[in-house]
């Protein structure tokens, strides 16, 4: 009688190996989860950081200097949250947008310009205030509100 040479796996090894690889993935399921949103906020602070040295650049345009919003107390403001972003002053806006050419000629965000994520209970957003140095030949950036977990430029 011949022999059959069966050289395939059975059944309940292949159950096994399924349920094996399921708990590896309900294991690793909550780190990975911790990985996405690191990740966005890794990428928010990455455009925040972006838009203060774009802010920061844009501080040697005569234009900027020049402009109203950025002498006055309150100075110019940007916002940036899920909604978009938003510059109160035109001068700003178009000195910024040399420096950083995903930022919008209006101000507004681009596709890479962007919040990515919600965190920290809430909506992530910012508001960088700008004003003109006391010595008048520059403009100094600081963050205004936040929940972003960086330092303060000012």
């Amino acid at each position: 009688m011949k022999k059959m040479n069966n050289k395939g796996f059975s059944l309940v090894e292949l159950i096994v190996v399924v349920l094996i690889m399921a708990i590896i993935a309900v294991a690793l399921a909550p780190q990975v989860m911790k990985w996405v949103e690191n990740s966005r906020k890794s990428n928010d602070i990455e455009n925040y950081n972006a838009l203060v040295g774009a802010a920061n650049v844009a501080g040697t345009d005569e234009n900027v200097l020049k402009d109203a919003t950025v002498k006055s107390a309150a100075g110019a403001t940007i916002t940036f949250a899920p909604g978009g972003t938003s510059i109160n002053s035109a001068a700003l806006a178009a000195a910024m947008k040399k420096t950083l050419p995903d930022l919008n000629a209006d101000g507004s965000q681009s596709n890479k310009i962007k919040v990515e994520s919600s965190w920290d209970g809430g909506n992530t957003s910012f508001e960088i205030n700008v004003k003109l140095a006391s010595d008048g030949t520059g403009i100094v950036v600081s963050k205004v509100a936040g929940k972003f977990p960086v330092k303060n430029f000012s």
